[in-house]
């Protein structure tokens, strides 16, 4: 895979609850559902679930129990792999904590 990153990610296993707020044409629908953040850097992370994420979902993240946590991320790309998929997410650098 060509790397297109600007910023190196650093590997984690961050398990969390996220929403996902899908729009089409005339509604928007928020779903909750888990995963883990594989990879995270300044800009962006890496992660896994069993929800079906989609390029340009937001989600916002629910279970964020590391000051280096994104509070939201929106969907660049994914990948299916069995029942999962591998998702790779923006951020603008904004964390949180608890």
């Amino acid at each position: 895979m060509l790397e297109k990153r600007r910023v190196s990610r650093q590997a984690t296993r961050l398990n969390i609850e996220f929403a996902v707020t899908e729009v089409d044409c005339r509604d928007a629908t928020r779903v909750e559902a888990k995963g883990s953040i594989v990879d995270i850097s300044e800009h962006g992370f890496g992660m896994i679930t069993t929800y079906p994420l989609q390029k340009g979902h937001a989600i916002t993240i629910r279970g964020r129990g590391d000051g280096k946590m994104p509070a939201y991320g929106l969907v660049r790309w994914t990948e299916r792999a069995g029942s999962t998929y591998r998702a790779g997410l923006y951020h603008n650098g904004t964390t949180t904590s608890i």
